[in-house]
């Protein structure tokens, strides 16, 4: 009989993936204040102004991600020449990884990302750059292992020999060097990082299905059963100077067969950044976000101290926005943000961008630009150099014996079909302007 850590003692009814069994030390570590913060951050941001059932939060997502986390590795570890007590401690740090990836998300989740302090505040002497904002991920990695939450996953998960260290490692490095993720002679850190972080890792998996169904669109679909079947684990040989002990390390890859189903799986992302995440509505109240803070400077800061960042959710924004004088916060809570004028979508339309910004101004009318640019990956630009490539396995080559390994890049031209990334410029007025921004851009003949 199970015990300790491993020990199932609930099930969550999730409406994308129905039953989601948890284990005793992930019960702990969801119960802490810093992981049930995530209940108060929406995922979509202000995508509720768009998508009226756009309300579901990070807490939800993080949970399904865990979810995947334990079903894809279990899959891939299932064949992998380990004994049984290094398999449930591998699986265990992907359903950690991917339960934590996000914890360090503000407000409104990457609307207010712009409110995090300085990577100086956040990390100390360490960093080069005093002024340069932290990101989410800098903030997950501070709540990881300098907070409460460090003490809940080393004390509830050492029974298995996770640590928090071992959780940030894998969430954070595409090569994370640490001993307790080597099993058998393997390095395991690339393959937890690739299924937590990678090119057809759980976060994206989860966020698509979920994101879909709560804005009642379809763009976010793929085939996921079939997708996961044929995901494999595929073992190379290390190189020197990773400083690890292990003689090989383990990548994931998928069967040639479920290619069409990962280029989808790639088309459906694109899409849902067209339709969804780069909605015009969506980016006007985030760039009316990012005005306050300009108005209002530090004072709008979201605080880096753990005591005050676990009180920081979405009521604890509006709240401060309700409070503020700003007009910027006013627009933000009547919900009046800057208006969309125009969308510049060819290049013949983006070159009369200086017509655009001269008829505005001889009109007084004063113009916020903003660049969408949805991009169906980023894998593309750094393939040929990347130290954890997606691979795809050949079960039956046509010529030769055995099957054959290449990299995502040599097998689908999708890549290079979408290089030219779609660039959208828009072009945002006061909502009291643009009657009058439309008569100058019609006086103007633009």
């Amino acid at each position: 009989m199970t015990s300790g850590s491993q020990r199932l003692v609930i099930e969550l009814r999730d409406p994308v993936h129905g039953g989601v069994p948890v284990r005793q030390g992930e019960l702990r570590v969801i119960d802490t204040p810093l992981f049930q913060r995530l209940r108060g951050v929406r995922q979509l941001g202000f995508g509720e102004h768009v998508f009226p059932g756009a309300v579901h939060h990070r807490y939800l997502h993080s949970i399904g991600a865990m979810h995947l986390a334990g079903e894809v590795a279990a899959k891939l570890l299932d064949g992998a020449p380990i004994n049984e007590d290094e398999r449930v401690r591998l699986i265990q740090v992907a359903r950690l990884a991917a339960l934590l990836h996000d914890v360090g998300h503000p407000p409104l989740s990457h609307a207010a990302e712009s409110l995090l302090p300085s990577r100086r505040e956040l990390l100390g002497d360490l960093v080069s750059e005093p002024d340069e904002r932290a990101s989410h991920e800098d903030m997950t990695a501070v709540v990881l292992t300098r907070s409460p939450l460090t003490e809940v996953l080393d004390r509830e998960l050492a029974d298995v020999g996770v640590t928090a260290q071992d959780v940030a490692a894998v969430i954070a490095d595409k090569r994370p060097a640490r001993e307790s993720l080597c099993a058998s002679g393997i390095d395991f850190g690339p393959l937890l990082h690739q299924l937590v972080s990678g090119e057809l890792d759980v976060d994206r998996m989860d966020y698509l299905l979920r994101d879909s169904y709560f804005t009642g669109v379809r763009y976010g679909t793929y085939d996921r059963d079939w997708l996961v079947s044929n995901l494999l684990l595929h073992i190379e040989p290390s190189a020197e100077g990773q400083g690890l002990a292990a003689a090989s390390f383990a990548l994931l890859a998928i069967d040639m067969r479920a290619l069409p189903a990962f280029e989808h799986f790639l088309l459906a992302r694109y899409h849902m950044f067209q339709m969804v995440y780069y909605h015009p509505i969506s980016d006007a109240y985030d760039a009316t976000l990012r005005r306050w803070l300009a108005s209002v400077g530090e004072g709008a800061r979201i605080p880096g101290a753990m005591d005050e960042f676990v009180r920081c959710n979405d009521a604890w924004l509006r709240l401060r926005l309700e409070a503020s004088d700003d007009p910027w916060a006013k627009r933000i809570v009547d919900r009046k943000p800057i208006a969309l004028l125009a969308e510049l979508r060819t290049d013949a339309d983006r070159a009369r961008r200086p017509e655009v910004e001269r008829a505005l101004g001889a009109a007084g009318v004063e113009a916020f630009w903003h660049t969408a640019k949805p991009v169906l990956s980023r894998y593309a630009a750094s393939a040929g150099a990347r130290i954890d490539p997606l691979l795809v396995i050949e079960a039956r080559p046509p010529f030769g014996r055995g099957p054959r390994v290449h990299r995502i890049e040599e097998v689908t031209d999708l890549f290079d079909r979408y290089e030219r990334a779609l660039r959208i410029e828009r072009v945002y007025v006061r909502p009291e302007d643009r009657s009058r921004a439309r008569a100058a851009l019609a006086a103007a003949d633009i």
